[in-house]
């Protein structure tokens, strides 16, 4: 009897203490009815040893949900559904993607599609490679050397090949070291993932990432692409407008302060010429005179303007009295550089004060933007790696398992 209770408290327990999974598989799902139960098989296969949780994040109108639901329990891993009602599935695949991201549990997720283009033997090589190497993310590359997207027919490729430059080409220094900044298959260190900073638009969940995470490290395993077994590919002409419009708000995202800055600064052209327009033609003072004081007029519009829209959101590591000062000598240091370049212009080009004045004030902006973002509004260290808050509240989780 004694025994029968320490086994009963036993069982009782072990229900209470929460899986601790290595591995979480993120899966979206649209209409692959036809393909769970092969995908499950192998990657049950796959990833023996590991202790892994499979989340399907489902967008289906068909009966793919059900054959999900009627699979759990007949594999070893433990299978998670999350089905999203409508409204939910606006922001496509990569918003599918994101919910899985919050439910899952593993310190490591991997992404992949449930076509089966993306072999589950994989796994482990992609979960081990991300182990070893310390990298954040790890990209299932198919344009790498090693990698192989013939599968996908001639035009596909082409196709893949120039989106992929085309990417590259737009971010050339974030993804200088990836070969495939599309793949839908790739795995990421959990707790260097911000998702409240992701706005996922369409299926190119990794470009968002990359894009809107500079400080990840990334490494690559090539990857064979493979043949689809059911249902149909979500490439289409509605997907291509998403991902350029992807494209064009993450390049923009990225050099908002920049575009903010000129803007500043077109208005501090405006400033400073007609200070010294006042300072050389009512205060009958030498134009190089005026310039000097002229600066110092706009530098404080400048810095105003700077310090509440330009940077306003930025935690900077300066108070607020270092900033100013630094921006008065950065704008006065740079005045020594433009007044050989005023003289110049005026004296031997004949320009005239005030036009010379505007070429010099333009030619320094990117200069004076490069020292304000890097010395002046440099942000606080210590918020390196941000991570992620697990917030469960609004999706609604079916949730199966195995023994």
């Amino acid at each position: 009897m004694a025994e029968h209770l320490l086994t009963s408290n036993l069982a009782s327990l072990e229900l209470q203490i929460p899986t601790q999974y290595e591995f979480s598989v993120v899966i979206p799902t649209r209409n692959e009815a036809g393909n769970i139960a092969p995908l499950l098989s192998r990657i049950e296969q796959a990833t023996k040893g590991i202790i892994t949780e499979v989340i399907f994040v489902d967008d289906s109108t068909d009966n793919t949900p059900e054959t999900i639901t009627k699979l759990q329990g007949q594999f070893s891993i433990q299978v998670k559904l999350v089905s999203r009602p409508p409204e939910r599935r606006k922001n496509g695949l990569g918003g599918a993607v994101m919910e899985g991201f919050r439910v899952a549990q593993a310190p490591w997720v991997c992404v992949m599609d449930a076509d089966l283009q993306h072999p589950p033997e994989l796994l482990p090589k992609i979960f081990r490679h991300a182990e070893k190497t310390g990298a954040d993310v790890v990209v299932g590359s198919r344009l790498s050397a090693e990698g192989n997207a013939s599968s996908l027919g001639l035009k596909r490729t082409i196709i893949s090949r120039v989106f992929a430059g085309t990417t590259r080409v737009t971010f050339p220094q974030r993804l200088k070291n990836v070969t495939d900044p599309l793949s839908g298959f790739f795995i990421i260190r959990r707790a260097a993932l911000n998702t409240h900073i992701l706005k996922p638009d369409g299926f190119k969940i990794l470009l968002e990432i990359l894009a809107t995470h500079p400080e990840l490290v990334v490494s690559e395993i090539p990857m064979h692409f493979g043949y689809r077994l059911a249902g149909e590919s979500k490439a289409s002409i509605k997907e291509t407008v998403r991902y350029f419009r992807t494209l064009l708000r993450l390049r923009l995202a990225g050099a908002q302060s920049f575009l903010r800055f000129l803007a500043v600064g077109f208005s501090g052209l405006v400033v400073n010429s007609l200070a010294l327009a006042a300072f050389t033609e009512m205060g009958a003072l030498h134009y190089l005179y005026s310039a000097i004081l002229a600066t110092q007029v706009s530098t404080l519009w400048n810095f105003s303007l700077t310090e509440m829209w330009v940077f306003g959101k930025r935690g900077a590591e300066r108070p607020f009295v270092q900033r100013l000062f630094g921006f008065l000598v950065v704008n006065n240091l740079l005045l020594l550089l433009r007044s050989p370049i005023m003289t110049f212009m005026v004296s031997w080009l004949g320009i005239h004060y005030l036009l010379a004045n505007l070429f010099s004030l333009f030619a320094m902006t990117v200069l004076r933007y490069f020292l304000a973002d890097k010395l002046i509004w440099n942000t606080k260290s210590g918020n390196s790696r941000p991570r992620q808050k697990q917030n469960l509240d609004n999706i609604k989780t079916e949730i199966g398992a195995t023994k």
